[in-house]
C-alpha cells in the first residue's frame, strides 16, 4: 500500500471512529437525563448599578456543568437570548462537529433554538464553557464544567470552584469601536480603555516592550518571584514597567461578585481545600495570592503537574489552576485574592471557619503589576508527559499587531481568511509561538491538550495545557500528537484581538469543512 493510500485508509477509520462514538452516544443519552443549558439574560448588580448580563444555567439555576466522566457529556443548549449563540466546550477533546464554533464548526443556534451535544469525556478536572459567537464572553456568557471521577474528588477534604470574570458598563461592542478609532500609536503605546480613556498608569514602552526609562525611575510594581531559598512562587516588589493593557474595567469579579461582596465559604480547622479557579475573562490576565496559607498547584487547565508551592501564582485568560490549601487548626478567615495584570483592581473569595469574625477585603491593590512572564510556566512539568517522538511537521505561528485600526494578526493574516496551518493524522506536529508585540496572548488551540516543551530556546518538559500565556517579545514551543481529525481554531483568547483578527485554523487533511464559512463571521460584532 503507498503512502497516499495509507494516509486515506487513516482518515477513513479515524471518520468512521468518529461516527460511531457520536451514534454510541446519542444512543447512551436516550438512556441518560440529558441536562438543558439555557444562554439567558440575567440581572446583575455591580458597584451599586443593575444592569442585564448574560447566564448559563440549567433549569433549577445552576450554573454550567458538572457531569460524571463515565456518564459521557449529554447536553441540550437552548439560547433564550434575542442573538444567536454558540458554546465552546474550552479544553475538551470532543469530536470536532461537537466544538462549537460558528461558521467554522456549525451553524449559529438561532434565537428561541436548541442544539444537541454528545461525546464521551476524555478528560477529568477543571474546564469551562462559553460563547464562541462575537463578543457575547464579555456579557458573561461563560460558566464552570467539571468533570467528576473518583480521582478528582480525592484531591482534597472540601472542593470549591471560583469562576474570575472582567466587568464593564460599556457595551463591548462600544468598546471595540472606540479601540478601532483610536489615534494611531506604535505598539508600546497600547493604552486606550474601553470608554475611549488611557487605561491606568500604562506608558512608557517602546516599541520592543521594554520601558525607556531606567529600572531607578520606574515605579514599583508587584511581580512573581521564585523563592529558590524556600522553593516557593511568591510576591515580590519590583522597580519596573507595569503591564500593557488596553481595555479598562469597572470591576473584576469571582463568582460574580465583587470584592467589596465576595463569598465567603465556610471550611473547617485541619481540612484541606481545593480551588478550581477560572479565569473566564475577556481581557484579563489575573495574579491569585493566597495569602498567610501555603498552596500547592496540582494541576494547569485541568492536566495533572508535578507540585509546585507558593503563595502567588499566575492565571491567564482562559487557562485553569487547581489550588489545594490546608486551613490551620487555629481556625481564622484567610482572603483568596486576584488582582488584575496591571491593574489595581481586585476581586476574591474568602474561606472562613465557623465562627470566624469577617470584616472586609481591601477593595484596590496598592501598586500595578508586571505582566505574566514564564517564571511560573517554566517550573511546571507534566504528570504525564508526551511519549519522546521525533517531531514530523513545525508550524510557526508569528503574534503581531497594529493600533491602527487595532488589527491582530497570526503570521501577518488577519481572520476570517481560508488560510490554515495544516497537519496530517498522525502526525507529532510542534508550533513555534513567535509574539513580537508588548502584550501578552493566552493562545488557545481547540481539541484538548498540547504540551509545553520550549521557553526561549530551552527545552523543557513543561505542562500538559490547552491554554498558554506567550509573554511580551518571547518565543514558546508546543507540541502535540495529531490524533484527532478536524478544523480546529488557534487564537488569542483575549476577545478584541480574536475578533479584531488572531485567530487561525489547524486544518486536518481530509477534515469535513462544510460549515467552515468565514465569510459569515459578522465584521462588525453586534450587542445582544
Amino acid at each position: 500500500m503507498n503512502k497516499s493510500n495509507k494516509s486515506l485508509t487513516k482518515v477513513v477509520a479515524v471518520i468512521a471512529a468518529n461516527v460511531f462514538a457520536a451514534v454510541l452516544a446519542n444512543a447512551r443519552a436516550d438512556d441518560a437525563q440529558r441536562v438543558k443549558l439555557f444562554v439567558r439574560e440575567t440581572p446583575i448588580t455591580v458597584n451599586g448599578r443593575t444592569i442585564n448580563m448574560c447566564s448559563i444555567v440549567q433549569a433549577d439555576g445552576t450554573p454550567g456543568y458538572s457531569p460524571e466522566q463515565s456518564g459521557g457529556f449529554h447536553v441540550e443548549v437552548v439560547n433564550q437570548l434575542k442573538a444567536p449563540t454558540v458554546l465552546h466546550w474550552h479544553g475538551l477533546t470532543v469530536p470536532n462537529s461537537m466544538d462549537g464554533v460558528p461558521f467554522v464548526t456549525q451553524a449559529p443556534i438561532q434565537p428561541g433554538a436548541s442544539a444537541m451535544y454528545d461525546f464521551p469525556l476524555k478528560e477529568s478536572g477543571t474546564y469551562w464553557m462559553h460563547s464562541h459567537y462575537g463578543l457575547q464572553e464579555q456579557y458573561l456568557v461563560s460558566a464552570p464544567l467539571v468533570i467528576w471521577n473518583d480521582q478528582e474528588r480525592a484531591k482534597a477534604d472540601q472542593q470549591f470552584i471560583v469562576t474570575l470574570t472582567d466587568f464593564t458598563f460599556t457595551p463591548p461592542a462600544e468598546i471595540l469601536k472606540q479601540l478601532r478609532n483610536a489615534p494611531a500609536m506604535d505598539m508600546g503605546g497600547m493604552n486606550m480603555g474601553g470608554a475611549a480613556k488611557p487605561a491606568d498608569g500604562m506608558g512608557g514602552m517602546n516599541m520592543n516592550g521594554a520601558s525607556a526609562e531606567p529600572a531607578a525611575t520606574l515605579p514599583p510594581v508587584f511581580t512573581q518571584h521564585w523563592d529558590e531559598t524556600n522553593s516557593r512562587l511568591v510576591r515580590a516588589m519590583v522597580n519596573a514597567a507595569p503591564a500593557n493593557i488596553d481595555v479598562k474595567y469597572d470591576a473584576l469579579l469571582a463568582n460574580k461578585r465583587t470584592i467589596d461582596n465576595p463569598e465567603v465559604m465556610t471550611v473547617k480547622p485541619g481540612e484541606t481545600v481545593l480551588l478550581r479557579i477560572i479565569a473566564a475573562s475577556v481581557a484579563s490576565d489575573f495574579f491569585i495570592n493566597t495569602g498567610v496559607l501555603d498552596a500547592e498547584l496540582l494541576a494547569v487547565d485541568g492536566q495533572l503537574v508535578q507540585p509546585v508551592r507558593g503563595n502567588y501564582f499566575q492565571l491567564a485568560i482562559a487557562q485553569r489552576l487547581d489550588l489545594r490549601v490546608t486551613i490551620p487548626q487555629s481556625g481564622g478567615v484567610f482572603p483568596i485574592i486576584a488582582q488584575g495584570e496591571g491593574t489595581t483592581l481586585q476581586c476574591g473569595v474568602v474561606l472562613a471557619t465557623s465562627g470566624a469574625n469577617f470584616v472586609s477585603l481591601s477593595t484596590n491593590a496598592d501598586m500595578l503589576t508586571t505582566p505574566l512572564d514564564n517564571t511560573q510556566e517554566s517550573l511546571l512539568h507534566a504528570s504525564a508527559p508526551l511519549s519522546a517522538k521525533k517531531i514530523d511537521r513545525s508550524l510557526p505561528a508569528v503574534l503581531t499587531g497594529t493600533m491602527q485600526g487595532y488589527q491582530w494578526f497570526i503570521n501577518g493574516n488577519k481572520y476570517p481568511n481560508r488560510n490554515t496551518l495544516d497537519v496530517k493524522l498522525g502526525e507529532r506536529v510542534e508550533i513555534v509561538f513567535t509574539n513580537q508585540t508588548p502584550m501578552g496572548h493566552p493562545i488557545h488551540l481547540h481539541d484538548g491538550a498540547f504540551q509545553v516543551v520550549e521557553i526561549n530556546g530551552k527545552p523543557i518538559s513543561g505542562a500538559q495545557r490547552d491554554t498558554i500565556e506567550v509573554p511580551p517579545n518571547s518565543t514558546i514551543k508546543i507540541a502535540f500528537d495529531a490524533d484527532n481529525i478536524g478544523l480546529w481554531p488557534l487564537h488569542c483568547h483575549i476577545g478584541y484581538h480574536a475578533d479584531s483578527g488572531m485567530m487561525t485554523l489547524l486544518k486536518y487533511d481530509g477534515a469535513d469543512t462544510q460549515f467552515w464559512q468565514p465569510e459569515q463571521v459578522p465584521l462588525e460584532k453586534l450587542d445582544l
